[in-house]
Formats: structure tokens, C-alpha cells, sequence
């Protein structure tokens, strides 16, 4: 055991002082530091029957017990800092505190806190805990998914800059790659993303209206028809409130402006808020009733909602149901083949599966990977149908 424990000790994230002076952006360096963690997280796989934990609660936590769980591993219990989580149960695992007495040494701990992972990783260094990013060993095990979407990005150099910036952010928990691939205008910084004055846009998950907003501006105004869905009460009062000023300083028909308060999933139904009404930034939509949240929202197919009416331009931010939303999508975009401009940083798979699924419905798609601030997400997938 002794000899297993010392090299689980080994297997530390890599350092931000040894990547700030160098310029790890090709695929071929991504793939060198893959190989090498590759095999110091079989170490961490040794322990999968005796158990893990992964230290953060939220979405990206959430979606990782099923994966692990998928691999065999017996996830014992997440380490998450929220006072009001502790003691709670999620996917019936305890959730418990840092400081917690339970959390043990010889528990290696999945971080799949995304924004705090170099803190967190030394936290637990310092209490003999080892520790690897959960994205980074999602990267790892499945790298040779990232390598065929590289092979669909490679018609454009900065998208293959990009993904191997984004892998690397995600593989060491340094941002430091994202912010030297950084652009502009999140969904119109593309030419054929802006400038084309007669669009039919969908804007999924549209949150306050920014981004109608900025589709307005980049279209001086002129375009056929907007579909705006949002689900959160504020968000869609605000929303409202926005939409009310833009036909006023635009001078918009307002019979040219759809806006709903609902979700975009695979089928027709109901969801569940799953979002913390103090911030507006964090908010979402399930299907688990136990949320202690009492207000439901409508989620629709796009294609049920449409019932074939046409679109050119679909964008969707919908924390994490960008799949399901492409699902109920599947016939419009197969009749349509509007261009898209998808977020796909989620959940680690995003990427992997949207690519996947868009080629199916048609192998004609380009796409581009454009990445929009300086953190480890708002990076999104731009598909084009020449």
C-alpha cells in the first residue's frame, strides 16, 4: 500500500511556473503532457474500488459521479466549501465541508471546482491529499475524441490554436492559455456570423438580452424575425424591459420579436429551477423535483415550437442542455441548416458530442472554436454551412 500511496502523491497538477514562459499551444506538446498524465492518473484509478471524492458540488461535480461511476470508480463523498450544501446529499453522496474530519488522506480527490482548481490543488497538497483536475483527466482518458474534433477544426489555424489552448487551461488549471487566444464579439466575430440584415435568429437561453442586443447592433437593426427563449423569472423581466427599448430606439415592429419564458430541451414538458435567486448569473433548468425550488418552468422542442418555420442563425448559452436543445432541434437544422454558435464548455464532453452530432446531420458543416474571456470557459463552437 505504501508503495501505491507514493505514487499518488506523485500525481500533481501541473505548475503554473513551469508553462507562463512557454509557448504550449501545438497539439503535438498537448499530446506530450497527455501521455505523461496518463500514466501518473492510472495511480489515482488504483484507488477506485477503495474510493474517491471530488471536491465541488456544482454542475461540472454533479456530471462527473456518473462518469467516474461509469468507470467503476465508488465515489464516497464530494468536499464542497457552501455551508448550505453541507450535509446534503446529491446523487445520494454526502456532501461535507473542507474541514470535515471525514475527509481523509487516502481519498484521492477529483477538482472539478473549474475556477479554483490551482487553489484547490495546493489546499489539499498541503494536507498530504492528491488531487487532479477532473477536466483534465476527462482530456486524458478521452484524448483521442479531441484529436478528431482537431481533425474537423483543422481547415483553421487559430481553431487549432484554440482547442489546444482550451485543452491546456483544462489539463493544468492555468488560464494563462485562454487569455493569449482570447477574441471579441462572443457570436458575431466571425464575418459570416454579422452583417447579412435578414436573419431569422433563435437565441437560446437569452438570459437579459445582451446578446439580442449586440445581434441588433451588428445588423443595423434590420432582420426578419428574433426568437428569444429564457426560462428565469428575472432574467426574462429584464429581458422584456430590453426588448421594450430596442423597438423604441430601432424602431422594431414588435410583431417581429418572439420572446418566451421558457427552455429549449429535446422534447415538450417541464422543468425545475435549479439556480440560486441571489445571482443571476447562476441558473438552470432539471428535471429532479427534490431542488426545493417550487417554481417550473415549460421546456420545448425548437422543432415542435417552430412547426417548420425557418431559421438562419441559432445560438445557444443553456448551461449545459446545449445537447438536448440541438436534439429537439434535429429536423429544423436538417431543413434549415442554419449557421450556429454553440457554447460548449459545460460539461467536458460538450465539445466532443455537439461536433459529433452536427456532422450527422450533415458532413457539409465547418466549424470554427473561438474562445471569449479570459477563464476557464466561454468558448464556443461556430458551424457554418457554406
Amino acid at each position: 500500500m505504501a508503495g501505491k500511496q507514493d505514487l499518488l502523491f506523485k500525481l500533481n497538477l501541473y505548475q503554473e511556473d513551469e508553462l507562463n514562459n512557454k509557448a504550449i499551444y501545438t497539439s503535438e506538446q498537448i499530446e506530450s503532457i497527455v501521455k505523461d498524465m496518463a500514466g501518473k492518473t492510472a495511480a489515482i484509478e488504483c484507488c477506485f474500488q477503495e474510493g474517491v471524492a471530488i471536491y465541488g458540488a456544482g454542475f461540472v461535480g454533479t456530471w462527473a459521479v456518473s462518469y467516474l461511476q461509469s468507470l467503476g470508480a465508488n465515489v464516497k463523498y464530494f468536499i464542497d466549501q457552501d455551508p448550505q450544501k453541507n450535509g446534503t446529499e446529491i446523487k445520494n453522496i454526502p456532501v461535507i465541508l473542507p474541514s470535515n474530519p471525514g475527509v481523509s488522506s487516502k481519498i484521492p480527490v477529483f477538482i472539478a471546482a473549474r475556477h479554483a482548481v490551482t487553489e484547490v490543488a495546493e489546499v489539499l497538497k498541503n494536507k498530504n491529499i492528491t488531487a487532479v483536475s477532473f477536466d483534465g483527466y476527462y482530456i486524458v482518458k478521452n484524448y483521442e475524441k479531441f484529436k478528431l474534433v482537431q481533425l474537423h477544426l483543422s481547415h483553421d489555424p487559430v481553431s487549432v490554436k484554440t482547442l489546444s489552448a482550451i485543452l491546456l487551461a483544462l489539463l493544468t488549471g492555468s488560464v494563462n492559455s485562454c487569455r493569449s487566444v482570447m477574441q471579441k464579439d462572443m457570436y458575431f466575430c466571425l464575418p459570416e456570423f454579422s452583417g447579412t440584415f435578414n436573419e431569422i435568429f433563435v437565441d437560446a437561453g437569452a438570459f437579459v438580452g445582451d446578446t439580442i442586443e449586440r445581434f441588433i447592433w451588428e445588423n443595423l437593426g434590420t432582420f426578419k424575425h428574433i426568437y428569444a427563449f429564457e426560462p428565469g423569472s428575472k432574467q426574462f423581466q429584464a429581458l422584456e424591459t430590453r426588448l421594450s427599448r430596442l423597438e423604441r430606439e430601432w424602431a422594431i415592429d414588435n410583431n417581429n420579436v418572439t420572446a418566451v419564458r421558457a427552455g429549449l430541451a429535446k422534447e415538450n414538458g417541464q422543468r425545475y429551477f435549479s439556480f440560486l435567486e441571489d445571482d443571476p448569473l447562476r441558473h438552470g433548468l432539471t428535471t429532479d423535483k427534490n431542488t426545493n425550488l417550487s417554481d417550473v418552468v415549460p421546456v420545448y422542442s425548437l422543432d415542435s415550437f417552430l412547426e417548420g418555420k425557418e431559421v438562419t442563425f441559432l445560438k445557444a448559452d443553456v448551461e449545459g442542455m446545449e445537447m438536448e436543445m440541438l436534439q429537439g432541434a434535429k429536423t429544423t437544422i436538417e431543413k434549415c441548416k442554419p449557421k450556429m454558435a454553440i457554447c460548449v464548455y459545460h460539461y467536458p464532453n460538450d465539445l466532443i458530442d455537439v461536433v459529433q452530432f452536427v456532422k450527422k446531420i450533415s458532413t457539409d458543416y465547418n466549424f470554427y472554436l473561438r474562445q471569449h474571456a479570459p477563464i476557464l470557459g466561454d468558448f464556443v463552437l461556430y458551424c457554418y454551412h457554406p
